[in-house]
């Protein structure tokens, strides 16, 4: 007892440990505790579910995940999903029995699917020792013997057309054996189906059929990831075709004015129509008239090699526009922003005349100016040496007069 003042009381046994007894569970498990409340609401469908058959249904089963890609990627490889260790086709419940034409119809499937198989065996086996235990011959002739068997038993009687399913395109058989059905309902040959949602024109109540058509979502979904299929396998061939070489590219689209495949396509189109019967004697003629001028230019050729002095002109002239044919390009550009510019050049010409002419007239008033100061120069030197003799004529006067004085 942790409090000693109740170590004395009756009832009280001090010698066993401490416990606390209750029917909730701890704080961390109640929130497990399960809802026994049930739904009686007609919406909502209870299926009973047994453990055990599910598990001996899915046992031995399994999902490979390596290498799964479920992104939205655009590359070139193929993306992947879960691939199982075997593919099943269900052609009736598992837990019901099959019935004959169930049976007759997996037969004939299974028999179709070895056959294939067989075929692909043959074809890939070269040597009759790298079967397993059995050559590809051998085991076409026991698929053969099995097909007799199977016909011999004549089951489509039995059964009626509806044996008759080809499972390779069920969708097809259905819409044909309809289709027969139709045309048996008609009168003569003269009713026939104009759409998928009209019957023959109804005249008595024995004259007309009456059926629903069903849309299948995951039809549609899948004929349009079968088209979505068809064209990326179209632009793999064409990526394999023409590659990721720029160059080569270029060289496709060089005679086209949008620079596109479709252009290409075209202008090999229109080259190729040049080879039909109606144009080949044009072509042939055009072809005889090149192969002349061409023998002439061979023979200019052979006469000008007798010209050392020419041949090099020619050469040095040849290496010129090679080196001009990188500058080819921009040359029309150039051209283009020249003529832009003409204006402002004409008004730079003119400017640059006017500094000329202002150039020129500040040399000329130079030129005047440096004359006025050497005439200035001389005058100021005889104003001083007139002064001078002025000077000296008024000293001489003066010591005259006062020579006369005395």
């Amino acid at each position: 007892m942790s409090d000693p003042k109740y170590a004395n009381l009756p009832g009280i046994d001090i010698n066993s440990p401490d416990v606390y007894e209750t029917s909730d569970l701890p704080e961390d498990e109640q929130s497990m505790v399960k809802s026994t409340e049930e739904l009686d609401s007609e919406s909502v469908e209870t299926i009973p579910l047994d453990t055990k058959a599910a598990y001996s249904t899915f046992r031995g089963k399994g999902v490979a995940t390596s290498g799964i890609d479920f992104s939205d990627s655009i590359s070139k490889q193929r993306r992947l999903g879960y691939i199982s260790d075997q593919t099943e086709y269900e052609m009736g419940d598992g837990s019901a029995k099959e019935t004959l034409m169930q049976k007759y119809q997996r037969l004939q499937h299974e028999i179709r699917e070895l056959s294939e198989e067989v075929n692909k065996i043959r074809e890939a086996v070269k040597d009759e020792s790298a079967a397993e235990k059995m050559s590809p011959v051998a085991l076409g002739k026991m698929l053969g013997y099995l097909q007799h068997q199977l016909t011999d038993l004549h089951l489509e009687k039995l059964l009626g057309p509806e044996a008759s399913i080809d499972l390779s395109d069920p969708q097809g058989a259905l819409r044909q054996r309809l289709l027969q059905q139709l045309n048996a309902y008609a009168p003569g040959a003269q009713s026939k189906e104009k759409s998928a949602k009209t019957a023959s024109t109804p005249g008595s109540e024995a004259d007309y059929v009456t059926y629903e058509l069903y849309y299948r979502p995951e039809q549609a979904q899948f004929s349009k990831n079968a088209r979505m299929a068809n064209l990326e396998e179209r632009l793999e061939r064409l990526e394999n075709a023409i590659g990721h070489n720029f160059d080569k590219v270029t060289v496709l689209t060089a005679d086209t004015e949008n620079k596109s495949l479709l252009g290409a396509v075209a202008a090999l189109n229109s080259k190729l129509s040049l080879l039909d019967q109606a144009n080949i004697d044009t072509v042939e003629a055009r072809l005889q008239s090149v192969m002349h001028k061409l023998s002439q230019i061979a023979e200019k050729k052979n006469n000008s090699q007798d010209n050392p002095e020419k041949q090099q002109k020619i050469l040095e002239l040849f290496e010129m526009v090679k080196k001009l044919e990188t500058v080819g390009d921009s040359l029309p550009h150039v051209v283009d922003r020249m003529v832009a510019l003409k204006e402002l050049h004409e008004q730079a010409l003119q400017f640059s005349q006017a500094v000329t002419y202002l150039d020129t007239a500040q040399q000329e008033v130079k030129t005047t100016l440096d004359s006025y100061n050497d005439m200035m120069k001389q005058l100021q030197t005889r104003f001083k040496e007139n002064m001078d003799g002025i000077k000296a004529n008024f000293e001489s006067l003066d010591k005259r007069m006062q020579a006369l004085k005395k």
